[in-house]
């Protein structure tokens, strides 16, 4: 596509997305209470997942995810990266050309995060570099840094979105999984100041097996703050291949059904909604990895998305067009089909799948390869679909 074309598709895509309150005018106004996602969305119609469709489709550049540091100051026991943080960062400079160059490639779309972004003592001058490129951005952080000053320049900025990962509905509960005593308490107290500043808040909930049984205290502490909620339960390996997380994944085939029976649409994978994922035809592609979008690490590693721990080059040796039209990953990646996997083409419930190739790569080294797990989480889903027809027909009866 050419960026005379994409730019008429993006003023089109910004106009549908503001028609629909799913984002704000450079000005900010907006209505308070708007939420990143609704609660009962349709996915088929929702106007954001089909302008998403349309620039993959094109493979036109669109979003970016820039990790700001690995560093973070709490210690959770699932996390999945790297097990020494202390990488090299792109310096404040770096990001302001960074995000100018992918500002002048026609990105739109931006998610900040980490690690624990507020770590950065520059973090002020980066917002207001992204201020200043008008991105639609999205934050994902613990908040248990935040101040006075980050509140007000949120503030400035109004994101579409603040994630903020709560484990449990009690400081007991969280904390046990953060490992830092208080950080229950200090991240509510800055979503609060969110909501108060009418800023959406998502909370966003891995089920670990410690937690998952308490799943419906997290939704009403969501519905209590005021924000919405995603569930996921796709617990991977550490991204350089540490086991450790795996550990914590929910097993309890009681416990995931329960989840299933009940709010399914809710729970994601990653930040796909598996709801969504239904009726796939073997035909598919693994997922949209490098589709639309890429993501930058903390020392300037460009790879297709966060969840996926393949290298396409180094920024800024390399600058982000020459990786999206010269990578030949794109082309490799996005040739394999469903069906050219040997358990995915066999598999009666791949439907149900979130197969995710990125957290197959860091368990397995392979993303041809399913997890156990993402394989034991389809099954029990198509279980519970096929009970709840079997139950809707002998009703019909």
């Amino acid at each position: 596509m050419g960026y005379v074309a994409f730019a008429q598709a993006a003023q089109s895509a910004i106009e549908d997305l503001q028609s629909s309150n799913l984002i704000v005018g450079a000005s900010g106004e907006a209505t308070p209470n708007v939420l990143c996602v609704a609660r009962e969305a349709d996915p088929e119609q929702n106007p954001e997942i089909e302008i998403g469709q349309f620039m993959a489709d094109s493979h036109v550049l669109y979003s970016l995810v820039l990790e700001l540091t690995y560093r973070c100051n709490e210690r959770c026991v699932h996390c999945y990266l790297p097990s020494d943080t202390r990488t090299a960062e792109l310096t404040t400079e770096q990001i302001r050309v960074l995000l100018n160059e992918f500002k002048e490639l026609g990105g739109m779309q931006l998610q900040l995060t980490g690690g624990e972004l507020f770590t950065r003592r520059d973090i002020l001058e980066i917002l207001d570099i992204v201020k200043s490129c008008g991105f639609v951005l999205s934050i994902i952080s613990n908040l248990t840094l935040m101040t006075d000053d980050i509140l007000h320049k949120l503030i400035e900025i109004y994101p579409r979105s603040v994630g903020c990962s709560i484990y449990g509905a009690t400081a007991e509960l969280h904390d046990s999984i953060t490992n830092i005593k208080g950080s229950f308490e200090k991240s509510v107290r800055s979503i609060r100041a969110l909501r108060s500043a009418g800023i959406p808040v998502v909370i966003k909930s891995p089920l670990l097996h410690s937690t998952a049984p308490h799943w419906l205290e997290l939704e009403q502490l969501a519905q209590d703050l005021d924000c919405e909620y995603q569930f996921d339960l796709s617990i991977t390996a550490k991204n350089d291949g540490g086991l450790s997380p795996v550990s914590h994944r929910v097993e309890d085939t009681a416990v995931l059904k329960d989840i299933f029976a009940s709010r399914y649409y809710k729970l994601y994978a990653g930040d796909e909604p598996m709801s969504a994922l239904v009726n796939p035809s073997t035909e598919a592609g693994l997922c949209g990895a490098g589709a639309a979008g890429l993501c930058v690490s903390p020392d300037g590693t460009v790879r297709p998305c966060i969840g996926l721990n393949v290298s396409l080059g180094s920024w800024p040796k390399k600058t982000l067009m020459e990786i999206w039209h010269t990578s030949t990953f794109f082309k490799e990646f996005g040739s394999i089909r469903l069906q050219d996997i040997e358990e995915c083409r066999d598999c009666t419930d791949f439907a149900y799948c979130s197969r995710c190739p990125g957290a197959w790569h860091a368990e397995h080294g392979d993303f041809c390869k399913p997890t156990s797990y993402a394989c034991k989480l389809a099954h029990t889903w198509a279980d519970v679909q096929r009970g709840q027809a079997a139950s809707r027909k002998g009703d019909e009866r």
